[in-house]
């Protein structure tokens, strides 16, 4: 840091530097004087043999190398000054840059927090992930290739026997809410709901997480299972409940029929190892059964077909071992396990499906995440939008800077006279537009804080808020910094190299019409017309984005999902998890649908194991009667869902043949089952599937169902996805188990009272359940047209500021154009010209730049098009709708932007233009 203090303290070396000349000249001066000189004669001899005083002194400070810094300094303050004084384009440069630049932080921000942050946790670059970070839930079954997700035994058995990790760690993908009530005094507090993560004693040291108060689990509490009814809770929790308060440590807190210690409190910035989720409370994985009642998640499967897998896995790296050789290392441990597996009498062909698994293991510092695979592709394309709104703003202040240097020809003739040299020139003009970009940088800022909040809401879809980190860290500031840098560097260094360049003669003799032209007006495409013509087809690039991205919108928004989104409401119960089995569980299911389909104004109530509009599904491997065996397209396998009784009239599904599942399909008879019409087309074809029987191939055996109706398609994944094989059965004769289920209720008249009498009457029915959430279908639609919409507004808004900016640019490069050619105009008008073919010329000139900036954007869209196609539905990027309204809005921007110079020429009068300058 010697360097920083030499700095400071330059002015006193330079002091003793001029103090020790002056000294050396006064002691040479007094030798002459004593040798006979005058001393008038003596000084001037003495500084003749000395040499140039002033030049040896500049050349001695420049031993220091301080000049340069000197320089930029100076180069600063004169910039501040130039800026203070012309306020008009000071405000609209910064307003332009702040804009472009807030735009790109406040995406970055977003995306830094989604996509490029590390955990908040020790050393984040050792960390791997053994399952896939997307994936997130529990799946009863089993997966060849690439596992998604591990079980607990399969935990264990790496954890134990590896030897690449330090450590691992397991946690359960799901995150679920639960009603938790703080315990004091041996009385409860009011219940209030909380995330809840189940987590391997391991958790807390693999992460290195240290608690700010209390302590963490350790692998004890996995020794013994539902025996260490212990918590770990978040700062928010502890803020929220607990006001703060040290003393929580050691109280107590009930979760369902347990009640558990906290012992610590997590880090303020710690929420997870999963972005998208924000957890309150971990609790011992060894606590599933209490945690998840009516579910073993943790012992070893009897059927090696139907694993529990629910667990994201994720191990620290010892030192010196890379990723690559701990993913051999695994997986061959893994293969050894599930060698031991097929021991349990599989055929030949079921081992080589079995051995398929394999661990891919990735890179962990990031963690897993809910948002990447959904918000990861929209954003990064947003972020290319916004880059070009940016370089748009870049356009428009360049324009500024050389219709302004144009006032400042005299000066900078004056300076190069006084002996500034061309590098000089060009290192003040640049650090001034770095000036001005650094400032639009900090307001830029400013801008984006405003925006995070907004681009949050858009991304949280609304209802359920994301929890991400969206404050100012390193990285988005050294973002922040870069971008305005860089930005100051591409505005100004056209202006810079045209100021470096300047002919003093040709300014003095005052023949230099305008730097922005070039030399006279021998350039057919000056530099600024060269800048419009960037701004249109960057521009028009944009609105056919944005009018693609909104016609994409509107064909989603009016999907036809195959039932009634206006009338529906929808809201999960879990028996199960509330101590509720078998018989007891189906007569609470059907007491329940009874209360709830006798309320004034439904029209019906029934179930569905999977939901509507969920993303959750069953697939099953099926035999179809009298059918021969298909392969390709998924073989024979089917979606499927067990329903309750009137599913297809309460839901609004047409019924297409045969009839639907009724209340007297309880399982007292035979098992029914209805199909889909792509299932029936698939599998039948044009022949009647009434009657025929389906075979279920489960673990357990094959269970069968015969065909009593055939449905019309409908959407159970996304409105994007496209009609699939489904059949129906039951949820009173299901295939396999059925446990949680969503309640589906047709109401007729949109009462605003029948939500709370619903939950009303889940309290009667089953007091330890908690409230149901009730959802409108159409608040489940728009949940899922989250990414769809967050890219329709924003692309919007961008395009906006596209269209603002683009039109800014023309006016003033017309503007500027008008003013510099009035004595030509004059000229014209004086010889007859009509004020009509004056504004024409104008006009026409301006559309030119458009035509060029069209002619050129227009093939760039066919290439851009196919990064954003992946977003599109029901069109293609060269939508001629798109195309046209962007391309004739374009014009009718050049036309209206030009309108006003274009009306001052034809208001020009020829005396006073003739005398001109």
């Amino acid at each position: 840091m010697n360097w920083i203090m030499q700095i400071f303290s330059r002015r006193r070396v330079y002091d003793d530097l001029s103090t020790d000349i002056r000294s050396h000249l006064e002691e040479r001066t007094d030798e002459l004087i004593k040798s006979g000189m005058s001393r008038k004669e003596a000084a001037e001899t003495a500084l003749r043999e000395f040499g140039n005083a002033t030049s040896l002194e500049q050349s001695g400070r420049e031993v220091w190398r301080w000049s340069f810094i000197e320089n930029f300094l100076m180069d600063v303050r004169y910039g501040l000054r130039v800026l203070r004084k012309n306020p008009g384009f000071t405000a609209a440069s910064v307003l332009t840059l702040a804009l472009g630049i807030g735009a790109n932080t406040a995406i970055f921000t977003i995306l830094n927090s989604v996509l490029l942050s590390n955990l908040p946790v020790r050393d984040p670059q050792q960390l791997v992930l053994l399952t896939n970070p997307d994936m997130h839930g529990r799946q009863l079954g089993f997966g060849d290739g690439e596992r998604d997700l591990l079980t607990y035994p399969e935990f264990q058995d790496l954890s134990a026997r590896n030897q690449v990790f330090d450590g691992m760690l397991a946690a359960d993908s799901y995150i679920q809410k639960q009603d938790v009530s703080v315990v004091a005094s041996g009385e409860s507090a009011s219940d209030s709901s909380a995330q809840i993560g189940l987590v391997s004693g391991s958790y807390f040291s693999v992460l290195g997480v240290n608690p700010i108060l209390g302590r963490v689990f350790t692998t004890e509490a996995d020794r013994v299972r539902d025996a260490n009814p212990l918590a770990v809770i978040s700062y928010g929790f502890w803020q929220s409940r607990f006001g703060g308060d040290p003393s929580a440590i050691g109280k107590k807190i009930r979760l369902l029929h347990t009640t558990y210690d906290v012992i610590g409190v997590t880090p303020a910035r710690f929420v997870g190892e999963t972005v998208g989720y924000a957890i309150d409370i971990w609790l011992p994985l060894s606590m599933q059964t209490e945690a998840i009642p009516g579910r073993d998640y943790l012992s070893m499967e009897t059927n090696p077909f139907q694993k529990r897998e629910w667990l994201q896995v994720m191990g620290r790296l010892k030192p010196g071992v890379s990723l690559a050789q701990a993913n051999s290392s695994i997986n061959l441990l893994f293969q050894q396990y599930l060698t031991a597996q097929t021991e349990t009498g599989m055929s030949a062909d079921q081992k080589r499906t079995f051995m398929t698994q394999r661990i891919a293991m990735i890179a962990g510092g990031r963690g897993a995440s809910t948002l990447q695979a959904k918000f990861g592709k929209p954003l990064q394309i947003l972020m290319g939008v916004v880059g070009l709104v940016l370089l748009i703003a870049c356009a428009n202040v360049a324009n500024l800077l050389l219709a302004r240097a144009a006032s400042r020809q005299r000066e900078i003739a004056v300076r190069v006279a006084m002996g500034a040299g061309a590098g000089r020139l060009f290192r003040q003009v640049l650090t001034e537009s770095i000036l001005l970009a650094g400032i639009g940088g900090a307001f830029g800022l400013l801008i984006a804080r405003w925006a995070d909040s907004a681009l949050l809401r858009l991304v949280s879809g609304g209802r359920t808020p994301v929890p991400l980190d969206v404050h100012l860290n390193a990285a988005v500031l050294t973002f922040t910094l870069g971008v305005s840098m860089l930005t100051g560097m591409l505005f100004g260094l056209v202006p810079a190299l045209r100021a470096s360049r300047a002919d003093i003669g040709t300014i003095i003799k005052g023949t230099s019409r305008s730097v922005i032209g070039g030399a006279g007006h021998r350039s057919r495409m000056p530099m600024g017309k060269i800048l419009v013509v960037v701004q249109v087809t960057l521009s028009l690039l944009l609105l056919v984005a944005a009018g693609l991205f909104v016609r994409s919108f509107q064909k989603l928004s009016e999907v036809n999902l195959g039932y009634d989104r206006d009338h529906l409401l929808v809201f999960r119960v879990s028996p199960t998890v509330y101590g509720y089995k078998g018989p007891a569980m189906m007569q609470l299911y059907k007491d329940m649908l009874d209360r709830i389909a006798a309320l004034p104004g439904v029209r019906g109530a029934t179930l569905s194991e999977n939901g509507l509009l969920t993303n959750q599904d069953t697939n099953d491997p099926i035999i179809v009667e009298g059918r021969a065996a298909k392969t390709g397209e998924g073989g024979d396998s089917s979606n499927s869902d067990e329903i309750g009784p009137n599913y297809f009239s309460s839901a609004d599904i047409p019924i297409l043949m045969g009839r639907e599942i009724d209340r007297g399909d309880n399982g007292n008879g035979p098992r029914v089952g209805v199909i889909n019409q792509t299932f029936a087309k698939y599998f039948y074809g044009g022949s009647n599937p009434l009657g025929t029987r389906v075979s279920v191939i489960t673990p357990a055996g094959n269970e069968d169902f015969v065909v009593v109706g055939v449905a019309a398609d409908a959407k159970y994944h996304s409105m994007r996805e496209k009609p699939s094989r489904r059949f129906y059965v039951p949820f009173f004769n299901p295939v396999g188990n059925v446990g949680g289920a969503y309640v589906i209720v047709h109401e007729s008249g949109n009462s605003a009272a029948l939500p709370a009498s619903i939950r009303e009457i889940v309290k009667q029915s089953a007091p330890n359940l908690p409230a149901p959430d009730i959802s409108t279908m159409n608040e489940i639609v728009d949940d899922s047209l989250t990414v769809d919409r967050m890219v329709t507004k924003l692309s919007g808004v961008f395009g906006g500021l596209a269209i603002v900016l683009s039109c800014i640019g023309i006016y003033g490069i017309m503007a500027y154009s008008v003013a510099g050619r009035t004595n030509e105009i004059g000229i014209r008008m004086a010889l007859g010209a009509q004020r009509s073919a004056v504004l024409w010329m104008i006009l026409r000139e301006s559309l030119l730049l458009v035509l060029i900036g069209v002619a050129i954007g227009l093939p760039a869209i066919a290439a851009a098009g196919r990064l954003i196609s992946s977003l599109l539905f029901g069109i293609t990027p060269a939508d001629p709708l798109a195309l046209i309204l962007a391309t004739g809005l374009m014009f009718l921007i050049g036309a209206l932007a030009s309108y006003i110079p274009a009306n001052r020429a034809m208001r020009i009068d020829p005396m006073m233009a003739l005398r001109y300058e």
